[in-house]
């Protein structure tokens, strides 16, 4: 798929802000369907709260009750690490060439990152705060997870994209 600024669609340019979070946690929704197989279960969400202190006690409180902060590893570019993992990191591995490069549903989850992206910008400027989130956990996570944190002014994210299977 060429190259398109998803910035441009006045859903996004004019979408008021506190409905910004209920649009990417669509998209996000769309993507789990859409990279859903038996035994390839996506789960994609976007939660935020207040600053309880620092970031950790912030982000401790968004986490299950079973999970706890291990690490927060600081990174330059919150879109880049998004860009990283989505769709890539949890495309199904069957009918491989569905999910090859340049094949329709590859470009259509390729295009739905975008989306997503475009409506973060909305509610992340680019140069904010962002941490890798490494969980540690008592129970089962996820088999293959990115936790994205950010802090925008006095709120705390989690962007959440996880794989079960």
């Amino acid at each position: 798929m060429t190259a398109f600024d998803w910035t441009t669609l006045s859903a996004a340019r004019n979408a008021k802000l506190d409905a910004v979070p209920e649009m990417i946690n669509h998209a996000l929704r769309f993507l789990e369907d859409l990279l859903e197989e038996t035994n390839h279960v996506c789960t994609f969400t976007l939660t935020d709260g207040p600053l309880l202190g620092d970031v950790t006690t912030a982000v401790n409180a968004l986490l299950p009750s079973d999970c706890g902060v291990a690490r927060l590893t600081p990174v330059s570019s919150w879109s880049e690490l998004v860009h990283a993992a989505l769709p890539g990191l949890f495309l199904p591995g069957r009918p491989a060439y569905v999910w090859a490069e340049k094949m329709p549903a590859r470009q259509l989850a390729e295009a739905v990152t975008g989306w997503v992206v475009a409506l973060l910008r909305r509610i992340w400027p680019g140069s904010v705060e962002s941490w890798e989130l490494t969980v540690d956990t008592s129970h089962w996570y996820e088999a293959v997870y990115v936790d994205l944190v950010v802090r925008v002014d006095a709120r705390v994210w989690l962007l959440h994209l996880g794989l079960s299977d």
